[in-house]
């Protein structure tokens, strides 16, 4: 470890903008020595989010008085995305004494971030990345997760002789919260924590304080599917086998890792933002959002083509254009809470043994039970507002249908596309939103229009 960074401190987001704007001050003043002094009893991923968050200027001058062993390791705590940031602006051979040192996954990701002609200088000067093992398995999988030393002895083998195994484990071994055991013929037989193995004596036998194998995966299983059982069933550590042999662990931080990535995914394609990020360049931003903006605008056109089909209804009745908005903005909410409650189930697996029948009644209900209120509150304040007892009747009436149907399509859409085999987060806002704005619309202005009497 660098020496600069042997005390790191853990601070707060606030904290730490608040020592971004100190940095910043004290770079403009012309004095990056006593900016680093602020930064270096911080945390690496600290100083690397910092770092990330200045403008290029300042971001130059703090890079130039930082040692290349300290540049590396706050590279190997970054993201791939801010550590990508921080390397366009460093120099060639600090970018590639710290990319040396860092994890192949990492490096690739880092060099797919930087100019064409910087990532071809830098990659030139790194061993070549085929040979790394991860890169053998698949982005996403459990061989691309884990370690490749892997913490085995023999079911059979003494308390003592287990200790030596870890203690032949100088770099993760800190990091393992169980010993594996394994039979005679290599197979995975069982666990041992770290702590049993500290509390008992060097004599006792392993099998002693042995327990069964919570999980295991192979090299190719997803890491969704490694996220999943690592928040479902608790465990620490995953161990990972090909061809029935063990052959790496998937550790705690790494799975941590692997879940944060994946449900930012899936919140990012609900929203249609896959892949973008804050500051990043406008280009990926234009890629991401405009495609969707289009399908959107496509779809505002379908419910302004509904309205228009009661022209007539509108011109007697002018009053209604100022409600529109209201059934289709409450539909609208209505579908999108469920929606999201949905598809967060669905990726969480918290619907096994709930029927889609069951599921699409328990929301019409909820849906019934929000309109009843809502009906009656918007027809009130009708009422109130214009002293027009029908056009109240026909809101209210409007309302309830409408949310309604928020709710059975809010659980509908995905729980359909998740049966034809298509993601639920994808376009399932698109499509929800779609849906309550036409049929509002329908709904309130084809009451109003069977109804035109009780209004005017």
């Amino acid at each position: 470890m660098v020496s600069e960074l042997e005390q790191p401190q853990a601070i707060t987001l606030d904290e730490a903008a608040q020592i971004a704007d100190e940095v910043k001050e004290l770079i403009e003043a012309g004095e990056e020595h006593s900016a680093w002094e602020l930064l270096q009893n911080l945390h690496p991923a600290d100083i690397g989010t910092i770092i990330a968050g200045l403008p290029r200027a300042s971001r130059d001058a703090i890079i130039s008085v930082m040692s290349p062993d300290t540049v590396a390791w706050i590279l190997h705590q970054m993201n791939p995305v801010e550590a990508g940031r921080v390397a366009t602006r460093l120099g060639s051979n600090i970018l590639s004494f710290a990319l040396a040192q860092a994890h192949p996954r990492q490096v690739l990701n880092v060099l797919d971030r930087l100019p064409v002609r910087r990532a071809r200088e830098v990659a030139a000067s790194l061993e070549p990345l085929e040979s790394a093992e991860m890169l053998e398995y698949a982005p996403d999988t459990a061989g691309d997760l884990m370690v490749g030393q892997t913490p085995t002895t023999h079911i059979d083998s003494l308390t003592g002789e287990a200790r030596e195994v870890l203690r032949s484990l100088e770099d993760i071994r800190q990091k393992l919260t169980h010993l594996f055991l394994v039979g005679n013929d290599g197979e995975l037989v069982g666990q041992v924590s770290v702590v049993e193995l500290a509390l008992a004596e060097n004599e006792t036998p392993l099998r002693e304080i042995a327990s069964p194998l919570v999980a295991t995966v192979t090299t190719d299983t997803p890491a969704l599917e490694c996220a999943r059982l690592q928040r479902h069933y608790n465990v620490t550590q995953l161990p990972v086998t090909k061809d029935e042999r063990l052959v790496g662990v998937i550790l705690a931080e790494h799975l941590l890792a692997a879940t944060v990535e994946l449900d930012t995914r899936q919140m990012q394609r609900v929203a249609n933002v896959a892949g973008e990020t804050v500051g990043g360049p406008l280009s990926s931003s234009i890629r991401t959002h405009l495609p969707w903006l289009m399908i959107n605008l496509g779809t505002t056109f379908l419910a302004a083509g509904t309205v228009s089909l009661f022209e007539s209804t509108l011109a007697q009745v002018v009053v209604l254009a100022a409600f529109l908005p209201v059934v289709a903005g409450q539909g609208g909410i209505g579908g999108t809470q469920t929606l999201t409650l949905i598809v967060r189930a669905i990726a969480l697996g918290e619907l096994v043994g709930i029927g889609a029948r069951r599921l699409l009644m328990r929301e019409a209900l909820l849906g019934l039970l929000h309109g009843v209120v809502l009906g009656v509150l918007v027809a009130v304040i009708a009422l109130l507002w214009k002293q027009n007892p029908g056009l109240g009747l026909v809101l209210g009436l409007a309302m309830l249908g409408n949310m309604v149907i928020a709710g059975t399509v809010g659980a509908g859409v995905p729980l359909f596309l998740r049966r034809v085999g298509i993601d639920p987060a994808v376009s399932s806002a698109v499509v929800v939103t779609t849906f309550t704005d036409v049929f509002g619309f329908l709904l309130f202005l084809g009451i109003a229009s069977a109804s035109i009497n009780l209004i005017t």
